[in-house]
């Protein structure tokens, strides 16, 4: 039986599949982060500018939805006003919490983010394959967080230093591809081994739907800028998934969408006077501190009585 997960996981492929033949027959993909010295308007729009504002824009609007939902969780979790007052308390607590982290030490929050982002997206990605082995979730979580270092890390290191004003040592980038290889061939081989084992016939086809989502990113992340591959993923594959595995209904759930992304949004823009894309790099920030909360909600609701 084909579920919606993996419907979304079909048509995730399909689009990739035209983008990734869109960037083998044209190299125009490829760009310079030097883009972000340059002030994007809407009178002066090159395709690759545009482009980058626009995966910047997907990333702080579609991107950040799926954490939505934790409002919804909490509303439904909580049969008191009290509880859910505190939860809603304590989890806006973190989010402040993880931008004063940030503020204070931009490339200490740079790797809390990364760090967490390794744990996030493997366990959140592969929810829809069941429990499963931690091994090949935090094997995918690296992948997908640091895939990009593999291809351009020159691009990659240049965004971080747009982030944190820090140089990073090229022994470290070295050791993220090594890693990252590493943890592609174990990922794939726990796949190709699985996909001989499993009897579901539905869990099976899940698990044929992942590889190929997984090669696909890999081509993909060899010719697109990181922002853009990451627009990509974080978009298109993390936050969707995330909301169909949460049975995501148009009404009343896109409430909870525009309560919790129309501040968010509003603060990266407003706080991003000049419109550049460098400027409004600021949503990583934004998101190091979002993910803290949205990863620590399940230890927040154990604290409270509901």
């Amino acid at each position: 039986m084909i579920t919606k997960p993996n419907k979304h996981q079909i048509f995730f492929i399909l689009f990739s599949l035209i983008l990734l033949f869109g960037s083998i027959s044209s190299q125009t993909l490829n760009y310079d982060l030097s883009l972000f010295e340059t002030p994007t308007n809407l009178e002066n729009f090159t395709t690759s500018k545009g482009i980058i504002f626009l995966s910047i824009f997907l990333i702080g609007t579609l991107g950040i939805a799926h954490g939505a939902m934790d409002g919804k969780i909490i509303w439904e979790y909580s049969r008191k006003k009290r509880s859910r007052f505190e939860l809603y308390g304590l989890y806006t607590l973190l989010v402040f919490l993880g931008a004063i982290f940030w503020l204070n030490s931009p490339i200490f929050g740079l790797a809390l983010l990364l760090l967490m982002s390794c744990i996030h997206f493997g366990l959140s990605d592969l929810s829809i394959i069941g429990k499963g082995g931690l091994i090949p979730k935090i094997c995918w979580g690296f992948t997908m967080t640091f895939l990009p270092v593999l291809f351009k890390p020159v691009l990659v290191n240049d965004l971080f230093y747009e982030l944190t004003l820090t140089n990073i040592s090229a022994e470290i980038f070295v050791s993220i591809r090594i890693l990252t290889v590493i943890s592609i061939f174990i990922f794939f081989s726990y796949s190709i081994f699985k996909l001989f084992n499993l009897k579901d016939k539905s869990i099976n086809i899940t698990f044929k739907l992942i590889l190929f989502e997984f090669l696909l990113l890999i081509s993909l992340a060899y010719y697109l800028e990181p922002l853009i591959w990451f627009a990509l993923y974080f978009c298109g594959l993390h936050g969707l998934r995330a909301i169909l595995v949460l049975n995501f209904k148009l009404f009343p759930d896109i409430f909870w969408v525009i309560l919790f992304t129309a501040p968010i949004t509003t603060f990266i823009y407003v706080t991003s006077w000049t419109y550049t894309s460098g400027d409004l790099l600021v949503i990583f920030p934004v998101l190091g501190s979002l993910t803290i909360a949205h990863m620590l909600l399940p230890k927040l609701k154990n604290l409270i009585n509901a």
